[in-house]
């Protein structure tokens, strides 16, 4: 889900109840919006280092947007069943995709060096791996709370953006 509906009123329905009723929706729609939008700047960032791909850049790219382009379903199932620990880890999954296949990216085009434009030092590839590697570490512990407090699951899941990129001002966010 990445659009609102603007609730519809019954003839003894307050807005301020139906308004409360879209808070889940508002929600999950603001942290889908955030994660698609740092997954977009991280992208942009990433592939400024890369001068050449090739088929496998190509493919992991593919698989990047096959799981951004999975947020919509994820944010739409959040919204509805926030407090469901299964809608919880569906969203956990598709976030933990998309930040794996974004690490897959890195990995593979920092052991490439032929398809940078510098060739980084050890020191930056591990840090690039390390940044691109934290916000799995992030939903693996919103996904693993999820059985036991579907708020603080979720609550994880909303600060982990904030979280990253405060960590962050690098392409393998």
């Amino acid at each position: 889900m990445l659009d609102i509906h603007v609730p519809e009123l019954s003839a003894h329905e307050h807005l301020r109840t139906a308004i409360a009723e879209v808070r889940p929706s508002f929600i999950s729609f603001v942290i889908a919006f955030i994660v698609a939008a740092m997954q977009w700047v991280g992208h942009r960032d990433l592939f400024t280092l890369i001068r050449y791909t090739d088929r496998g850049i190509i493919w992991l790219n593919l698989l990047t947007l096959f799981a951004v382009c999975l947020l919509p379903f994820g944010s739409a199932l959040l919204s509805r069943y926030y407090e469901d620990p299964l809608a919880l880890r569906l969203f956990g999954l598709i976030l933990i995709g998309t930040s794996v296949a974004r690490t897959a990216i890195w990995a593979y085009a920092t052991l490439r060096p032929s398809l940078i434009h510098e060739p980084l030092d050890r020191a930056s590839i591990w840090s690039g791996l390390a940044l691109s590697v934290f916000p799995v570490a992030v939903y693996i512990i919103a996904f693993a709370i999820a059985g036991v407090s579907s708020p603080a699951s979720l609550a994880v899941y909303a600060s982990g953006p904030s979280c990253i990129s405060s960590r962050s001002r690098c392409c393998a966010c």
